[in-house]
């Protein structure tokens, strides 16, 4: 399945991130990515209810959203994994890469994607049959940085995140510098945004994406 998740992600382009306390607008913000043909989620670790959600998101998604993979992100040692994996976690995002959480994904058999920021890193993930890495903070390696670092790992995938604006031409920049994909968090996920505001901007983007 790991491979199918990638895939995904690449073929979407994009990856929707976000939090939120409460699961009613949990809920809500991933039935509008859905239905604006999002089919691979990132939920982040980023608060007290966020494993309690997730499980009734995870739960919901057998029936309501069938073609999604449901991940969580901001996961940052193996006990948290565990707890994601057991809650059905189609995949795993941390925010840093270490020994510890490499070999609990690779026991789990679960897909991770951890976050890298250094050649040092996405070497480590390399050497362990990792073939994605989430590089972050990406505002702060800047553009240039996949196209630098592409040509000694030209078998690993690269998705960005943090600090990525969800401008179409800006998203497309990043993408031209080797990315597969980019993370969205806030830039996407606006709490000023009705649901229906959501979808469109969402339809639009995936379409000027293709």
């Amino acid at each position: 399945m790991s491979s199918t998740i990638i895939q995904k992600i690449k073929d979407q382009k994009i990856v929707p991130l976000f939090y939120n306390e409460s699961f009613d607008v949990s809920k809500s913000i991933v039935k509008t990515l859905y239905e604006a043909g999002i089919r691979v989620v990132e939920y982040t670790n980023r608060g007290a209810s966020a494993l309690e959600n997730f499980r009734k998101l995870k739960e919901l998604s057998v029936t309501e959203f069938p073609e999604l993979f449901l991940g969580i992100g901001t996961v940052k040692n193996a006990a948290e994994m565990n707890e994601y994996v057991n809650a059905g976690a189609d995949f795993i995002i941390t925010p840093v890469i270490d020994d510890s959480i490499v070999k609990n994904a690779s026991e789990r058999n679960v897909l991770l994607i951890p976050g890298c920021f250094t050649p040092s890193d996405v070497n480590l993930a390399y050497q362990n049959g990792l073939r994605m890495v989430k590089i972050f903070p990406a505002d702060v390696v800047g553009k240039k940085y996949i196209r630098s670092i592409l040509p000694v790992f030209p078998e690993m995938e690269f998705m960005l995140t943090g600090g990525i604006s969800s401008d179409p031409e800006d998203i497309m920049s990043w993408l031209e510098g080797g990315t597969v994909a980019v993370g969205l968090g806030s830039s996407l996920i606006n709490p000023n945004l009705s649901s229906e505001e959501l979808k469109d901007k969402v339809k639009k983007l995936l379409i000027q994406l293709k």
